[in-house]
């Protein structure tokens, strides 16, 4: 079986006036499904570019980005968004909800590219944000919602869809540590039940939670290392309230 990604040899350069600022410096890389890969490194290492590269929200200057085989290089842009909708699900600092949609509205709208029907789009936000323990939380716009939570309606988003892929951009970085702890308690369980993850980071702590560490500088790769056994969360990882554990569909 190919990998679920594979990279050879990825540039990407942004014009900057008269020259040219290279973000990716001949990347290869691979990513066997059902891995946990966290991508570290400081502010202007290439892990961002790389990030949107993955989720095809851009394309590389030069190179080949392989999806599951398939050369997405290939691909028009409403194949792209197509394939993007079907396989990748994005989990980013900022959360990304709409302000003036409920949590439940906001968890049905990724549910609405893919085109379901609205029952079934109802049904299946309301049983994620149930997992995610926000089941009475559902009619509530983000400003009513703390940080936390509103991290765990992009985590609903991501479970209603089901992607293979899953890309969190600093999921932790606008948390406190506790709940900080608890987020990467669902990714752990999403993993568990087979989800691919990568994780951009540039926190040690949050990087040593997966299984497979990548550190980038200067837009090339310059490790990549294999836990042992990544340390579990302090907090009860995957803990709604009460403490009751979060159900993830496999």
């Amino acid at each position: 079986m190919p990998p679920l990604i594979r990279l050879l040899d990825i540039h990407k350069e942004h014009p900057l006036g008269q020259r040219k600022v290279h973000a990716l410096r001949g990347v290869s890389l691979e990513i066997r499904e059902g891995e946990f890969v966290a991508v570290m490194g400081p502010s202007g290492s290439g892990k961002s570019t790389l990030m949107n590269l993955l989720g095809l929200m851009d394309r590389p200057s030069s190179g080949r980005y392989l999806l599951a085989g398939q050369d997405v290089q290939q691909l028009d842009h409403d194949r792209r968004a197509t394939l993007r909708g079907r396989e990748i699900g994005f989990i980013f600092q900022a959360f990304n909800l709409l302000g003036r949609s409920t949590a439940v509205e906001n968890v049905e709208l990724a549910l609405t590219y893919a085109g379901h029907p609205r029952k079934e789009r109802r049904r299946r936000a309301a049983e994620a944000l149930q997992r995610v323990g926000l089941g009475d939380r559902q009619d509530h716009w983000p400003g009513q919602l703390s940080g936390g939570e509103q991290q765990r309606v992009a985590i609903a988003r991501v479970l209603a869809t089901g992607p293979r892929l899953i890309l969190a951009d600093e999921p932790t970085g606008s948390l406190d540590s506790v709940t900080g702890r608890e987020i990467m308690g669902f990714l752990r369980d999403l993993n568990a039940a087979g989800r691919t993850i990568l994780l951009v980071t540039h926190d040690p702590a949050v990087a040593r939670q997966a299984r497979r560490i990548v550190s980038m500088r200067d837009g090339q790769v310059v490790g990549d290392d294999i836990q042992a056994e990544p340390p579990a969360p302090e907090a009860t990882p995957a803990a709604g309230p009460g403490g009751h554990s979060v159900a993830v569909p496999a």
